[in-house]
């Protein structure tokens, strides 16, 4: 059984643990090797742990028994604020043999019935211009790419906006 566990900041050790498993699968070929095999375990520690301090942010580890196999979290955008959008999906990642499973679909259900708890009638993420199946999964849930952001030396900064409103989510 896969479950959602809403993480605290004593989580942040388990979330930078996994997070190096799932860039691997998700950028690799996006990132430069050296960004996925040099990755600051104690820094990203660190800062998922403020990050998880932060009562705006949600944290959510995505557990198969005792491991982590996804995360996702929300709240205000931790990157610059989007026109009049107050949710921001930071980030969704799965281990690759966990996609295709619905667990995404989950997110979103879960997102959506934050949203109409909150009053809100949208939201928004952005994604990396280069991971084609991640806006695949994002049109198929809805979103409009509305912003591009792309033409960095490096492809990690290369940025789109996907834009969801709750009528829109399937």
């Amino acid at each position: 059984m896969i479950e959602f566990r809403k993480a605290t900041p004593d989580d942040a050790p388990v979330l930078a643990a996994a997070r190096p498993k799932m860039w691997a699968t998700t950028y690799r070929g996006i990132y430069s090797d050296e960004k996925i095999d040099n990755y600051d375990l104690a820094w990203h520690t660190a800062r998922d742990r403020k990050r998880m301090e932060d009562p705006e942010q949600v944290f959510y580890l995505v557990m198969d028994g005792d491991d982590c196999v996804g995360y996702f979290h929300y709240g205000p955008p931790h990157c610059e604020p989007y026109r009049d959008f107050q949710l921001c999906l930071n980030s969704l990642y799965f281990l690759k043999e966990y996609r295709g499973m619905g667990l995404g679909r989950r997110v979103f259900d879960h997102l959506r019935a934050v949203c109409k708890a909150r009053g809100l009638d949208k939201f928004f993420c952005q994604c990396n211009c280069h991971n084609l199946p991640a806006q695949a999964f994002y049109r198929k849930m809805g979103g409009i790419a509305t912003l591009y952001m792309d033409g960095h030396e490096d492809k990690a900064e290369d940025q789109m906006v996907f834009e969801f409103y709750l009528g829109d989510i399937k």
